[in-house]
């Protein structure tokens, strides 16, 4: 049977799994079935294996898997050679008990040479067995392997899957092996299921071959990349006979790949006089919950019509159509009666019904929240030095940021917070300035979404990011595992983007310890202990190091950036930067040495050593007036090259103590018996030794991977 093979399919049928199930599966289902057919010992090409999902069913198939299994021999090392076999080549005890250890006949022992050394192995070559009376073990350990975030049990059988499983289909070659024990009331077999209301019934498939094409007669698009083909086809068409273009703001289409099995593209509309409203919540009633696409007709303006994807009979698209304009339109027409109630109230009159709203039952209401805001603003700008209109601005937008949330609109539309606020704000006359920094408050939204355009808008977003953290870490509600209730990761991830975009560079650990002191303040019920901002802190600070790991850079330096003290995410971020350039270059051999030897004795210096108390009438050798005078010179150019961002000079600079490093220890006994020399010279190579971990840790940049 060597060199033969048959395809394989696992089709897990079950009922409609959510969009996310489906894309979880599909990240998992790739990797998972690598790993049980190797654990078989059945080896197969990555890229013959495909996976196919769509509500309905997850499919893995595989063009060509062998035969027969080709298992590895094992080979396990015994005693030396020498140690095993006496002179005339008789084995020995040694030998004898390993062989019987291993289960293995003792003149089947085999010398081999491990690291320049002969000993005894004791192999076992594992018979090959037909792959097919493997087939069933590995799809029940793939289906056990599949892992959701929300999963349940349905009947006695034990299984936990995402929604219940209906059948099981298990091909190889046109063979259907016999189903498992296991699950004695889930069908096991040939037989899969076609489109629910194009196909219905069950569907017999006559080999691994030929499902994708069975399913395909049967009204069943298996491969979701094909469905996200003939998806962007017919919106495209559609669109192109409307003279018109789509667009799909909330990427909709990652969610509609996932709910039809036969896509088909088709045209809805909605009354004209419903375009009054602002464009965005005309959009955010089409797309959420409805999934539909928008469309903007030649001059750029939105369409009083949209596109929607249909799973059903495209026979039956008038109703269809019919039912879909007639929600929208309902949906339409309560964002009106509730846009216009707004308007009628003012913003100024939402702002003050702030107060009847709770942010936290430890921490106060919105208009607490809304006050810390304001001032938070103020701390921000005098950190970053923004000033003029952007901080006059930020500091406006920051009374009336949350007023919106009281809306009717964002009651009902709460994707629509911030924006909502920044429209109603505009009809009152607001400077566009202060509307962009309302509507700019809470990006991003998502992991590398939109950031704020504007210095204002930056500058709220991150004092109520900030807010934020602080008042989770203050009432002691942190992020655990997978659980992040209040969004803490994503507004770290948030500070450190903003903070990229817009260079603010700034003592974070100020601008936490000043958001925790307003909480204090306000007599709310937050946590009193100085350690909330240092630990909020760090939180932010493992944020950045996670984020910038997964940008590619190596985790050593990050974290050399981060030894050096830096409190500004720019800065550490810059310096992440620079010591990756700067560790390729021959100066970077010098800095190391240098830091490396300072450090190494700077650790013996303990806590009554003052690297400021250095006495330079206490210095015995030339070398040390020389060091230190080197150290005293170079510290302000450092200070200033760091000041303006040019970090890859200030490493070079610090580099070029080397020398002086080395005379030093050349010619100086540090550990002197003289106690008040001893501590000045240990005194010395601290200050040095801060000087240089200033800008990081060269150790950790040299453990780097390059």
């Amino acid at each position: 049977m060597s060199g033969e093979s048959r395809d394989f399919l696992f089709e897990i049928g079950c009922e409609e799994l959510p969009a996310a199930a489906a894309r979880a599966a599909l990240k998992q289902a790739r990797q998972l079935a690598l790993e049980v057919f190797a654990r078989h010992a059945t080896r197969i090409n990555p890229a013959d294996l495909s996976v196919w999902i769509t509500p309905r069913r997850i499919a893995i198939f595989v063009a060509g898997v062998p035969l027969e299994q080709q298992p590895e021999e094992i080979a396990e090392r015994g005693p030396r050679a020498e140690a095993a076999f006496d002179k005339s080549g008789a084995p020995s005890k040694a030998a004898a008990g390993f062989a019987r250890a291993k289960g293995v006949d003792v003149g089947s022992l085999e010398i081999r040479e491990f690291e320049g050394k002969k000993f005894v192995f004791a192999v076992k070559r594992p018979e090959p067995r037909p792959v097919s009376d493997l087939i069933v073990d590995i799809c029940m350990q793939i289906l056990a392997g599949l892992t959701f975030s929300k999963s349940m049990r349905w009947d006695s059988s034990g299984l936990r899957f995402s929604r219940p499983v209906r059948w099981l289909v298990i091909k190889f070659g046109d063979e259907t092996p016999p189903g498992p024990a296991a699950y004695d009331n889930l069908p096991v077999g040939g037989s899969s299921h076609g489109h629910r209301f194009l196909f219905p019934g069950e569907l017999a498939i006559e080999s691994a071959g030929s499902y994708r094409e069975q399913l395909a007669a049967a009204g069943v698009v298996v491969d979701q990349e094909e469905r996200r083909r003939l998806i962007l086809e017919g919106l495209a068409t559609a669109a192109g006979k409307l003279g018109a273009s789509f667009f799909d703001p909330a990427r909709e289409l990652e969610e509609v790949i996932y709910l039809v099995e036969n896509p088909s593209v088709h045209f809805g509309s909605f009354s004209e006089e419903h375009l009054r409203l602002p464009e965005k919540v005309l959009i955010t009633a089409m797309q959420s919950h409805q999934r539909y696409f928008p469309l903007r007709g030649e001059d750029g303006s939105l369409m009083a019509g949209f596109l929607y994807v249909m799973n059903g009979d495209p026979g039956c698209a008038a109703e269809i159509t019919d039912g879909n304009e007639r929600v929208l339109e309902g949906r339409i027409e309560d964002a009106e009666f509730s846009y216009d109630k707004d308007l009628g109230a003012g913003i100024e009159a939402m702002a003050a019904g702030l107060d009847a709203v709770t942010f936290h039952r430890r921490l106060g209401s919105l208009v607490d929240k809304s006050n810390r805001l304001w001032s938070l603003v103020e701390l921000f700008a005098d950190l970053v030095d923004l000033c003029g209109p952007d901080r006059k601005a930020a500091a406006t937008a920051a009374k009336i940021a949350k007023a919106d949330l009281v809306s009717m609109m964002v009651q009902e539309f709460p994707d629509l917070q911030g924006y909502m606020g920044s429209v109603y704000a505009g009809l009152e006359g607001y400077p566009a300035e202060v509307c962009q920094a309302v509507a700019e408050q809470y990006l991003p939204v998502l992991a590398g979404g939109s950031l704020p355009s504007s210095p204002a808008g930056a500058a709220l977003s991150v004092c109520d990011k900030v807010d934020n953290i602080v008042a989770a870490f203050s009432v002691g509600e942190l992020p655990t595992g997978s659980r992040d209730p209040h969004g803490l990761r994503r507004s770290a991830a948030g500070l450190m983007e903003i903070c990229r975009r817009f260079e603010f560079d700034f003592n974070l650990e100020s601008l936490l310890a000043g958001s925790h002191r307003l909480f204090i303040e306000q007599k709310t019920d937050a946590g009193k202990d100085a350690s909330i901002a240092g630990a909020a802190l760090e939180f932010v600070l493992d944020r950045l190091e996670q984020r910038l790991v997964e940008s590619g850079k190596a985790v050593e330096i990050v974290q050399a950036a981060r030894a050096s003290g830096a409190r500004s995410l720019f800065r550490i971020i810059l310096l992440a930067d620079a010591l990756d350039t700067f560790r390729s270059t021959p100066a970077f051999e010098d800095f190391y040495t240098a830091f490396f030897r300072c450090s190494k004795i700077a650790a013996k210096a303990g806590e009554s050593v003052d690297p400021a108390s250095v006495n330079e009438s206490l210095f015995v050798h030339g070398s040390e007036r020389e060091l230190y005078r080197h150290a005293a010179v170079m510290a302000p150019k450092i200070e200033a090259l760091a000041r303006a961002r040019k970090y890859v000079e200030a490493l070079e600079l610090a580099g070029t103590i080397r020398p002086a490093v080395d005379r030093f220890f050349d010619e100086v006994l540090v550990m002197s018996e003289d106690g008040r020399v001893r501590n000045n010279r240990l005194a010395l190579v601290l200050r040095v030794a801060l000087l240089l971990g200033g800008l990081g840790d060269p150790m950790l940049v040299a453990a780097a991977p390059k």
